[in-house]
């Protein structure tokens, strides 16, 4: 038996033990009385027979005939694809996220003084033209569905937010409570609002945001001293000044949101620019042409601590979020889907991130069984890299889900009988147009050739 895949089996077993994922199955009333179909190995089914390049209830079946030995019908599968699936897949997602955050070493350098760095995106996959009246796309001929994450850097996981249709704005997805208290949140422009800001530092947390190119906040305050003749900013909004500035850097504290109907508003927040060639961050295209060459930020970080130009490198690693979503759509299958149904569309989604979070907490059981840097065919656990990980879990993931049932004492019957059965025509009443022809009872009315197909054996 290969070593390395009966440890990962045993890991999936301790993370996921069966009885758990029966109890919380029974307590999300996915199951509510004893069913012929086990939960557990159709859990496991579910998560990776969505996630294959081939995706689709089909596939669970096959699997969970494999994983069980016991054929089930394509009706039962569709059955359990419901809300209560979608709210189980949820729940798991949050406990193996938890389970990551709580083993994960500290952050280090620059982001060692916080407890976590965050970071919100969202992605949109494509459905079928048919779903458009439950997740309506980008056009009026586009469906599509938006899974919105936010990235733990000290888990280096995804933790799930919300499924929505695809016009719904990232901005309103994002919720602040006490989860960011001593934390780093890093926002691209689809995330900013003055408000949400506010609401960061007061829960007690650490923030830097891009600002729109047309900003414009009053300066209250430099925080720089600039020597000779150079133009002062403070009691200036901030747009009236910009075009006239040749300094590498703006640092000042400047009031947003004066113009905001909002009870937290205005208010006071440190203002960033870094001119375009000093700023390492490759931002996408402003929607709104700039008439001056800064990159504006805000953040609520001490001057003292970080400099301009460490802020734009902080903003950066913004991207990382990106490798993630990269991976939940080459590697995991949630560029596209072809399933229509609401519920089918939000329990695939969910798979895909489950896949995200258990390749993760997999990666981190194998570093953990190597160790130190050594002498061995692995040399080094960090050399391992998430996303190469994530493409053989997936890629394997059939002797995964085999080693599995084996451990557990289930009747594998590998694929043998998934061909053969899953082949078989489930219409016993249709037959085939040879068939028709060589059998089938003539009705003498008949008057046109072609509709021999149509006859029925007498």
């Amino acid at each position: 038996m290969d070593r390395w895949l009966h440890i990962l089996g045993q890991e999936l077993r301790y993370l996921l033990p069966p009885r758990s994922v029966r109890e919380h199955a029974r307590a999300t009333d996915l199951v509510e009385r004893d069913r012929f179909i086990d939960a557990f190995p159709f859990f496991w089914s579910f998560t990776f027979g969505t996630t294959q390049s081939n995706g689709s209830l089909a596939a669970v079946q096959d699997l969970y005939k494999a994983f069980t030995n016991d054929s089930v019908a394509y009706s039962s599968i569709q059955q359990w694809v419901t809300a209560e699936l979608t709210e189980l897949l949820a729940d798991i997602c949050g406990y193996i996220s938890v389970e990551l955050g709580q083993t994960e070493s500290a952050l280090e350098g620059r982001f060692e003084r916080f407890r976590d760095v965050f970071i919100s995106d969202g992605t949109i996959c494509t459905l079928s033209a048919e779903s458009f009246e439950e997740f309506p796309g980008l056009g009026d001929d586009h469906a599509g569905a938006k899974l919105h994450v936010i990235e733990s850097l000290a888990s280096r996981a995804p933790v799930f937010s919300s499924i929505t249709d695809a016009r719904t704005q990232e901005t309103t997805q994002l919720q602040i409570g006490d989860w960011v208290e001593d934390s780093l949140v890093l926002f691209d422009l689809g995330y900013l609002d003055y408000a949400r800001l506010a609401r960061i530092d007061r829960n007690g947390g650490w923030f830097v945001s891009r600002l729109n190119v047309d900003a414009n906040p009053e300066i209250i305050d430099e925080l720089r001293t600039w020597c000779g003749d150079t133009i002062d900013l403070e009691g200036s909004h901030l747009q009236e000044v910009l075009p006239d500035l040749y300094r590498q850097i703006i640092d000042s504290t400047g009031t947003i949101g004066a113009d905001r109907d909002d009870p937290h508003l205005p208010y006071d927040v440190r203002v960033v620019g870094v001119r375009h060639e000093d700023d390492e961050d490759d931002h996408r295209t402003e929607e709104v042409e700039a008439d001056h060459d800064y990159h504006l930020y805000a953040t609520n970080l001490p001057a003292d601590a970080f400099a301009p130009r460490e802020l734009a490198a902080l903003y950066s690693n913004r991207w990382s979020v990106e490798t993630v979503i990269d991976e939940l759509k080459s590697v995991f299958e949630l560029d596209e889907m072809t399933v229509r149904r609401e519920a089918a569309v939000e329990c695939f989604m969910m798979a895909a991130l489950l896949m995200v979070l258990v390749s993760r907490y997999l990666l981190r059981r194998v570093r953990a069984r190597l160790g130190p840097a050594s002498q061995r065919s692995v040399e080094e656990e960090d050399r391992i890299e998430p996303v190469r990980f994530s493409k053989r879990i997936n890629l394997f993931s059939g002797d995964l889900l085999r080693i599995l049932a084996e451990q557990l004492g289930y009747g594998w019957d590998g694929a043998g009988s998934a061909i053969v059965e899953g082949a078989i025509d489930p219409n016993v009443d249709r037959h085939a147009l040879t068939e028709r022809v060589a059998h089938g009872s003539v009705d003498p009315n008949v008057r046109n050739a072609g509709e021999l197909a149509t006859i029925r054996p007498g």
